[in-house]
């Protein structure tokens, strides 16, 4: 299966970082507490079936556990992501890093063509967003309040709020997204 030397201290990380007990993650993937705490130490080795159980139950991807450290790096380009489009395909988002329950946000690279006019009102478990203009224009409507953002500024504002994004403008406005989770 690979090499497993690493898979106790990145197990051991990852619960830190969401803040659980091994009691806690015991009951989210059904792995024992003791069999946990023998991997967060290095003293038992897995199976691959008790591994996917931790990474289900924790909800992040087999390969977070899994993650060569020697793959410290990796280049990536956006025609191999898929993109999801909406208000016609004049609002094309790609998810250039997935969410991780360790970090608590994703990154998204979005492209708002010229008449574009999306409302996002489905944030039920984000606390905030940040985006930046990279080219052209685009207008945001947050709650009540309305922005202009050029390329080169930014804006964060609370997820939970409807808002909606709007591209006025005669080109593309190109915009990278921040979800921040709690």
């Amino acid at each position: 299966m690979g090499d497993f030397s690493a898979l106790g201290e990145k197990l051991k990380a990852t619960r830190n970082k969401m803040g659980l007990s091994l009691s806690d993650m015991s009951a989210k993937t059904g792995v024992s507490k003791t069999m946990l705490s023998q991997i967060e130490r290095s003293e038992s080795m897995p199976t691959i079936a008790t591994v996917w159980k931790i990474a289900n139950g924790l909800k992040i991807k087999l390969e977070t556990l899994l993650d060569d450290s020697s793959q410290l790096y990796e280049v990536k380009s956006i025609d191999d992501k898929l993109a999801i489009k909406d208000d016609d395909g004049r609002m094309i988002i790609h998810s250039i890093f997935p969410f991780s329950p360790i970090s608590g946000y994703e990154v998204f690279y979005g492209v708002f063509k010229p008449g574009c006019n999306y409302s996002d009102d489905n944030h039920t478990n984000s606390t905030t967003e940040q985006l930046f203009v990279t080219d052209g224009e685009l207008e945001m409507i947050v709650g009540q309040n309305t922005y202009r953002i050029t390329a080169g500024c930014s804006l964060s504002f609370d997820s939970s709020e409807k808002h909606r994004y709007i591209n006025n403008g005669d080109i593309d406005a190109n915009v990278l997204i921040i979800v921040n989770y709690e």
